[in-house]
């Protein structure tokens, strides 16, 4: 059987985004503020707050023989630029919240969403993601750098690709931080990458899984 149309695109997908890898470090806490940085022209409604739930799932524990079954969620508090992991009994009663320093997710919709939101905003990059044929690619590959300026400690950076032909040609790599609700580098290779001339328009700019 021919794989369809659909199936090769999430397959590029997720080709372009391993290629962009990630780096992880194990601190966090809030993320300096960068007032130098550009804000995107959109709206401040969708910007991420408070505690996002990435996902949940039952486990059991066995102590002294005894199984005991707990349901786990995972999220991002943007209050305090942290992973934790949240324990509740099958009640639904609070159990214990822990910080998982260094650890990532995958995007939530809303999450994905606001990264595509605030690339289509940015004052260099509309015009190329409103090209015809340009995908922004997301999904969740993780920017953390120690010494990073942008994307240390407390930072939720992620990568953004900008891919031309359906999806399947990278023309742009950019950075998001939804912790500061800023795209952070709108040309992530422009000092080490040979300009290649692209039906998607040519700007001149120079300048993250757990269980």
């Amino acid at each position: 059987m021919k794989p369809s149309h659909a199936s090769s695109l999430i397959a590029a997908a997720w080709v372009l985004l391993a290629l962009a890898g990630c780096a992880s470090a194990p601190r966090n806490g809030p993320a300096p503020a960068s007032p130098e940085l550009v804000a995107s022209q959109v709206s401040d409604t969708g910007r991420m707050k408070g505690i996002v739930v990435n996902r949940s799932y039952e486990d059991f524990f066995v102590h002294d023989g005894v199984e005991t079954r707990r349901r786990i969620e995972l999220a991002w508090d943007y209050d305090r630029g942290t992973a934790i992991r949240r324990t509740y009994d099958l009640d639904g009663k609070l159990l214990q919240t822990e910080d998982i320093a260094g650890a990532e997710m995958r995007l939530t919709p809303l999450e994905d969403d606001r990264v595509k939101a605030l690339v289509n905003g940015y004052p260099t990059l509309g015009s190329i993601a409103q090209q015809p044929g340009v995908v922004i690619w997301a999904g969740g590959f993780v920017m953390r750098k120690p010494g990073d300026r942008y994307c240390d400690r407390g930072t939720r950076c992620i990568y953004a690709i900008l891919a031309e032909d359906g999806g399947f040609r990278p023309i742009r790599r950019a950075i998001v931080d939804l912790q500061r609700d800023r795209v952070v580098y709108p040309d992530f290779d422009a000092e080490s990458r040979l300009e290649v001339p692209s039906t998607a328009g040519k700007v001149n700019e120079q300048p993250g899984a757990i269980r």
